[in-house]
């Protein structure tokens, strides 16, 4: 019952903590659940250690018990018998005793601009979890944050260059797919389709660059498969841009560069000119779409121009 917000292969990085967090905690039982940022509950759906189904898909409002107190807080918090403990609501006591669950303790995932979820491990005895336990239980929980964090940067960076390439946002994103790439390989893929927008930016429009752009589109496709698009990458009416509204070949170049969020410097140092001049490039296109300023320029861009 993964919430369809949540890719399959997030999922199988939570059941990968769930495994670590058992083995470094040395907990009977290990529970989680991500979820979209603005959700006011999760469901349990993956399981470690468990003996019965009593906490399968239970689904847990934010607040509510444990694991729901620690969303909430936003910080960890334990208890040593949790169907007598105070300071927690006791809303899903009876799927806690059928596990023969005591000590436990709940730690949030947290994500920018990202899913978020909670990590809950148990005893079936009475225990006090020490403050090393539950710091190598936010080692490991930190490291998926990164992870989790790197995918969904990698997702914006090949969305902004399937729309670069004359892609659509809901070409790049099928959700219900399962994903054919590692985060690894699409980091290699961004890397790749960066260097071929670039050049598609500096050959004039014809032949060439129609098939630099279908290779673009063809590698960041099978890149997306399964991952939800990205909303703040614009998309115009109808999902594909407009035609063009006047920029110069170099300043779609230099526009090219910002979307794949470069510096002025990084820009000037890769094309070989002044930073100067890519100010002076980034002015001339705000005013050609009329728009006030740098992050208004890429969102119009990319909904309107074919940055090249």
């Amino acid at each position: 019952m993964t919430d369809p917000a949540v890719t399959a292969a997030q999922s199988s990085s939570l059941t990968m903590l769930l495994h670590d967090v058992r083995r470094v905690a040395g907990v009977d039982l290990a529970v989680g659940a991500l979820m979209p940022a603005d959700a006011d509950h999760f469901v349990i759906d993956q399981l470690v250690g468990v003996t019965t189904e009593g906490l399968r898909d239970l689904r847990i409002s934010v607040g509510a018990g444990l694991g729901g107190k620690t969303m909430l807080l936003a910080r960890p918090v334990q208890v040593e018998d949790y169907c007598s403990a105070s300071g927690i609501t006791h809303d899903y006591d009876d799927a806690v005793r059928r596990e023969r669950i005591r000590a436990s303790f709940a730690v949030p995932i947290r994500v920018p601009r990202g899913p978020r979820g909670v990590l809950w491990g148990g005893l079936r005895q009475e225990c006090v979890f020490g403050d090393r336990v539950i710091g190598d239980v936010m080692t490991v929980v930190r490291a998926l944050e990164r992870d989790l964090a790197e995918d969904l940067a990698l997702s914006r960076r090949l969305e902004n260059l399937r729309v670069a390439a004359g892609g659509t946002v809901a070409e790049g994103g099928r959700a219900g797919r399962e994903s054919m790439t590692s985060v690894a390989e699409r980091r290699r893929l961004v890397g790749i389709c960066s260097e071929l927008v670039h050049i598609a930016s500096s050959i004039p429009d014809g032949p060439q660059r129609r098939q630099l752009d279908a290779l673009v589109r063809r590698l960041t496709d099978d890149a997306m498969d399964g991952v939800p698009a990205d909303p703040s990458v614009a998309a115009a009416p109808g999902g594909r841009r407009a035609a063009r509204t006047g920029l110069t070949v170099r300043e779609r170049e230099i526009l090219a560069e910002v979307a794949l969020g470069a510096t002025n410097r990084e820009i000037a140092a890769k094309l070989g000119i002044g930073a100067e001049t890519v100010k002076s490039s980034l002015t001339s296109s705000m005013r050609k779409l009329g728009v006030p300023n740098r992050a208004a320029l890429v969102a119009v861009a990319l909904g309107r121009e074919r940055l090249r």
